[in-house]
């Protein structure tokens, strides 16, 4: 029954009509006290639904709007409304005869006197367009990042198929089919497959038909059309009768694929639709072809090229899905020692073939289940094994077993020795800490003798953190030169008397307290500083010298311990020279001393600076002999004056075995004009053997322990 309109009301929509007529926009007049009924909508209205203003009079508003496509809360716009509030909203409407639209809506209320609101005016605008490339940015964004996060081709067509269903809901169901070799196609829905569709179909003449077309085919009545039963089944599960289906072209204008859009009843702007799916289809062009490339470039990215075993990342790859299914096992990462030697003899191919050799020695002695090996590092391979309790004495037979014969590099029979560090991965140590774990396992295996294994310990973790605390302030320890000087006596075994001295770093931070050299000096040396250590402890030496010369005092030698890494530095002599000559000391009163083995590492460069260093009047010491791996035939080349035999030899000397080691020693330092200095003594008894085998000069706690610069002047001065 139509409510009755009276005088003031007549006035009221005059005034909304001429309010609306001005907006020069669509517009409705609704009545809100009968059902949200249109009284009167303009020309412009009409014309984007497709309805006449017959057709339109007397109709809710409301019911050309489907509540469970919409945006926003249909219910709650109507009570905003009646309550007098001013709305704007984004609303989709069914057309008469036409697509659906989306449309901005201003809602202006009008009440009466009594607060109740009789009326609204409606001002439209279609903003269909606005709307889909607001959805097709949204696709693209959605593409990208899947893209980027290096998704599954599936994944990426699940994006396409959720993002038309949400667009058209819910008049549609999507499927995407690509291309998969000669006459196949992948098949690809929303969400998750549905189990009755075959993820690969062979193509038949329809799918071919619309591939080869340039146009939409539009099937009314899908019964009748030469599709998949499978697919006309997912069709009917989604409540769906008819279809359109849609090639796909890439930029080449290559079909890769098509469409296959269900729906029931949808009439189709074909112009609209068009542009929309090629938009689409630029998206899965993309994903399709990069998917491809992926494929190439993943056969790349986890193969190692040179020795063609996985790589490190095929490793991480395979160890996420074991980690994912919640697997307990091992990491481990092993090193052939001898790896750096063979590259810089025979050449980085022969590397590459050691790592091949040992990876194929590993592959074929498999006698350890759900074992995966790849290339860690250039030097290095990596090996996994899922297991809850690994037996390191089978490893261990196993790797001597992989060492016992020679490995064939090019014509040549190498033997080696293998370093391995292990590390538990499980629910509470994740791959990435394994990982972590067992390089630095490896780190402590590679600083021992032979082929050696370790097992990585909480105790490792503890000595890594305190070295990285250690790093942390070294520099700043450098540059404030917190690092000095203790000094340690030797003594002329025959009369007792100070024969020289050693310079030893010490380093009392104000942070850490007092700093063990055998922590701090090895961190310098990893970490390139070490040489400004040598440096800084030797201008402190020539400063206690000269300080003692202007007094007028007796000068005695002092031995300075001098790295590898600065020994060989290219300034290093120069660097001496111009120090002694700043502080105008006689070389004569300075001692270099250097590990026995540093004439292996470049044996001309070693003779030629300890030669030149002799010229300049500085004399060398061998320090720790007998722990290294030094050539005899090198070092009676080299010119050292000193030669220092390891306190180790010198704690056992009473055992027979050591005895002659240390015996041959001292005929050894004598035979080449070398002085034998004999460290870590303790006791009488180490003195009286000492002296008797023929060993000259001794240091050790029986007789001074290190000590500050102003302890040894009142032992000097006395």
């Amino acid at each position: 029954m139509m409510r009755q309109v009276t005088q003031r009301n007549d006035h009221l929509l005059t005034s909304i009509y001429r309010l609306g007529e001005n907006s020069k926009k669509s517009y409705v007049v609704v009545d809100v006290k009968v059902n949200y009924n249109i009284l009167y909508c303009n020309d412009s209205f009409c014309e984007l639904t497709s309805y006449s203003t017959e057709q339109l009079k007397g109709m809710d508003y409301f019911s050309m709007l489907s509540q469970e496509i919409q945006t926003v809360d249909v219910d709650s716009i109507k009570e905003k409304i009646s309550n007098g509030t001013m709305i704007q909203a984004k609303l989709y409407h069914d057309g008469n005869n036409r697509p659906p639209f989306w449309a901005e809506i201003q809602a202006l209320p009008f009440q009466n006197e009594e607060c109740e609101t009789e009326y609204v005016l409606l001002l439209i605008k279609d903003v269909t367009y606005y709307h889909t490339e607001e959805f097709i940015m949204r696709l693209e964004k959605a593409m990208f990042e899947a893209i980027e996060k290096d998704n599954s081709l599936e994944k990426k067509m699940r994006i396409i198929c959720n993002g038309l269903n949400e667009f058209f809901m819910p008049n549609v169901s999507s499927m995407v089919l690509t291309k998969e070799g000669t006459n196949q196609l992948l098949v690809f829905t929303a969400n998750t497959r549905v189990d009755q569709i075959p993820i690969l179909y062979e193509s038949n003449d329809f799918y071919t038909t619309v591939m080869q077309s340039n146009d939409f085919i539009i099937a009314e009545n899908l019964t009748l059309v030469d599709i998949p039963d499978a697919h006309k089944e997912f069709a009917a599960l989604m409540g769906k009768r008819s279809g359109w289906f849609i090639p796909i072209r890439n930029q080449q204008q290559h079909c890769i694929g098509l469409f296959a859009i269900y729906y029931n009843s949808y009439p189709s702007d074909e112009d609209f639709f068009v542009e929309l799916f090629q938009k689409i289809a630029a998206l899965v062009a993309l994903a399709h072809t990069y998917s491809k490339t992926q494929k190439q470039i993943l056969d790349l990215a986890y193969t190692d090229i040179t020795t063609g075993l996985p790589n490190r990342h095929s490793f991480l790859n395979v160890l996420e899905k074991v980690e994912n299914k919640g697997q307990e096992g091992f990491v481990k990462i092993l090193k052939p020692s001898e790896f750096h030697q063979i590259v810089e003899l025979y050449g980085r191919e022969a590397g590459d073939e050691l790592l091949r050799q040992i990876a194929r020695r590993f592959i074929e002695n498999k006698n350890e289940k759900n074992e995966y090996i790849a290339r860690f590092t250039s030097s290095s391979l990596i090996i996994s094994r899922t297991v809850a309790h690994e037996n390191m004495m089978n490893y261990d037979a196993r790797i001597k077993d992989l060492i016992q014969k020679p490995f064939i590099i090019g014509d040549k029979q190498i033997y080696i020795t293998l370093k391995t560090g292990i590390a538990p991965f499980n629910k509470d140590i994740k791959i990435a800490d394994a990982i972590r774990f067992a390089d630095s396992a490896l780190s402590f295996a590679s600083k021992k003798p032979g082929t050696h294994t370790e097992t990585f310990t909480k105790n490792h973790n503890e000595q890594l953190e305190q070295q990285m605390t250690v790093l942390n302030h070294l520099s700043y320890a450098l540059k404030n030169r917190e690092i000095t000087v203790n000094l340690q006596p030797k003594v002329d075994l025959r009369t007792g008397e100070i024969h020289s001295i050693e310079a030893l770093a010490r380093w009392i931070s104000p942070t850490l307290g007092f700093v063990s050299p055998e922590i701090f000096i090895p961190v310098a040396e990893n970490a390139g500083k070490v040489r400004e250590i040598d440096l800084q402890i030797l201008e402190l030496v020539l400063q206690w010298l000269l300080k003692r010369k202007s007094a007028g005092k007796d000068l005695v030698k002092v031995a300075v311990n001098i790295s590898p890494d600065h020994f060989y530095h290219p300034h290093f002599i120069k660097t001496i020279v111009e120090l002694l000559r700043k502080y105008e000391i006689d070389p004569n009163c300075i001692i270099l001393e250097v590990t026995e083995n540093i004439g292996l590492v470049d044996f001309q460069t070693a003779l030629m600076i300890i030669r030149e260093l002799k010229n300049y009047g500085i004399k060398t010491s061998v320090d720790d002999f007998g722990m290294g791996f030094s050539s005899l035939s090198y070092l009676q080349k080299l010119p050292f004056a000193e030669l220092k035999i390891d306190r180790s030899f010198i704690n056992g000397i009473e055992e027979a075995g050591t005895l002659a080691i240390v015996r041959s020693i001292i005929q050894l330092a004598l035979n080449l004009g070398m002085t034998s200095v004999a460290e870590g003594i303790e006791s009488e008894e180490q003195v009286e053997i000492l002296r008797t085998l023929g060993c000259k000069v001794g240091q050790g706690y029986y007789y001074y322990k290190p000590m500050t610069i102003e302890q040894l002047e009142g032992i000097l001065d006395a």
